[in-house]
């Protein structure tokens, strides 16, 4: 029966082809996918041209073709034309002309990707991970998620720019090799499971799983878990991370780098942190490699690189003010200070904190650990002075706060201290040895505002306090 019915089935499919057509039909129809695309020209087109190709000789791809795509079997969706030119526009401008800036158009002309393809959504891997941007032998590279793009969310702008100075760096690589002693600082870390560093895979405490994920790359002398793959991502990873994140970011990862114990860090009988010293040497001497790489191989000072791209980024996603974002049910309520996480904090600050800690220590045998300014509300911040015991070598330690009523005075903010304050015991036994602390933000006018001028590139990682009356006396630190 399964035979007859397929033989039934193969005359009636001959019959319907035969009696289908016959000598005086057409055939004009033409065969889907030759002779080429055709549409009409839109201003997106237009703009194209006169940005990539014209100039650069780089074909922009918008309109679906899954043939673009490296994986073609993957469910990817087009990209809606709408956000076309913004994508490409920050893209120029952003990692195209800070390179000119230093290097010149011919080189960008010579070296860059000559086709881009873009699409919506992400690429989704069997093994849980997305993929944003993949090229093809230097000449070809495909940007994908970006239907979610948004020329003004910072984020969004550098995740494309991470992106396109990735690809890029592998087109350098590609050219010049980086020297094999790179691969030789971190040899025996890479992993081919680099996909299974996430956050929530270590532990069911938020804090606790923070840091065991930290520790699995940057602890290891890896700048993001995608570093951990192989030693040619490593590199191009620590290029693109230098650039789109900037110094002050990268420096920032290195100057955090301890030895944990749990939930805390390990600390000596005097409250000094035990570095990773591991991870912070791999770190640097791949910066460094980085660094005579692109000079020696390019010519071109990394440094200088990246003040072009910082500058980019900001000028085309501009940060908000520090006081449109830091405050009482704003994105930032706290700042936090920890002189041991940081560098550059004022002289005057600094002698504040370390008296404080040495008379802290001398009455009562305890040592002043850190502090934080809380913006509790519209007219009040609190100095939370958090202070431990130096024998014990873990812990949570103990907090004490003070209160500051704000006065508004145009647009900077005079801190006065509270009087009475109120009951607390903790802040109550400290307040006699932490004076200088309490006394540095007593009756003082301050301006709150990045710090970028301080420590350059660290607009959005750092916020501050600079004394009005005295510029040199500032504080800042991490919200």
């Amino acid at each position: 029966m399964k035979k007859k019915f397929k033989n039934i089935f193969f005359l009636l499919l001959v019959s319907s082809l035969i009696f289908g057509c016959n000598d005086k039909d057409k055939l004009t129809s033409d065969i889907v996918g030759l002779g080429g695309d055709t549409w009409t020209k839109t201003e997106v087109d237009d703009w194209i041209g006169k940005n990539f190709t014209t100039p650069y000789n780089i074909e922009v791809k918008y309109k679906w073709d899954r043939s673009e795509l490296p994986e073609i079997y993957k469910n990817v969706i087009p990209v809606q034309e709408r956000l076309v030119i913004p994508v490409m526009d920050i893209i120029k401008k952003t990692w195209i002309e800070p390179y000119i800036a230093i290097k010149g158009e011919n080189f960008m002309k010579k070296y860059t990707q000559k086709q881009f393809f873009l699409a919506g959504s992400p690429s989704y891997n069997s093994n849980g991970t997305i993929t944003l941007g993949t090229a093809e032998a230097g000449r070809k590279i495909v940007l994908l998620d970006l239907n979610t793009f948004d020329p003004d969310n910072k984020p969004a702008v550098r995740q494309i720019l991470h992106t396109m100075h990735h690809e890029f760096g592998h087109v350098l690589n590609q050219n010049i090799a980086v020297t094999p002693d790179y691969q030789r600082i971190t040899p025996s870390d890479y992993t081919a499971t680099w996909f299974n560093i996430f956050r929530g895979a270590y532990s069911s405490t938020a804090a606790l799983d923070k840091i065991m994920y930290e520790a699995d790359f940057w602890g290891k002398g890896f700048v993001t878990p995608y570093a951990r793959s192989n030693k040619d991502d490593d590199f191009v990873e620590t290029l693109s991370t230098l650039l789109e994140g900037g110094d002050a970011y990268y420096n920032n990862i290195v100057n955090n780098l301890f030895v944990y114990e749990g939930q805390y860090i390990k600390r000596n009988g005097k409250g000094i942190y035990e570095q990773n010293t591991d991870a912070r040497n791999k770190l640097l001497k791949k910066k460094a490699i980085v660094t005579t790489y692109m000079k020696n191989e390019w010519g071109i000072t990394l440094s200088d690189l990246q003040i072009k791209t910082q500058e980019a980024i900001e000028a085309n996603s501009p940060t908000p003010a520090l006081s449109e974002l830091l405050g009482p049910q704003k994105t930032y309520s706290t700042i936090a200070v920890n002189p041991q996480k940081l560098s550059g904090l004022s002289a005057k600050f600094l002698t504040a904190f370390n008296t404080s800690n040495a008379t802290l220590q001398a009455n009562m045998g305890l040592y002043v650990d850190n502090i934080s300014l809380i913006f509790s509300t519209a007219n009040r911040v609190i100095l939370r002075v958090n202070f431990m015991d130096p024998t014990v070598a873990v812990g949570a330690g103990y907090n004490a706060d003070f209160n500051y009523t704000i006065t508004k005075i145009d647009g900077d903010l005079k801190l006065t201290y509270t009087n009475p304050q109120p009951t607390n015991a903790n802040a109550r036994a400290i307040e006699a040895s932490v004076l200088p602390i309490v006394n540095y933000f007593s009756n003082q006018t301050f301006t709150m505002r990045w710090v970028d001028d301080i420590i350059p590139q660290s607009k959005g990682i750092f916020g501050g306090l600079v004394n009005k009356n005295d510029p040199t006396s500032y504080v800042f630190g991490t919200l």
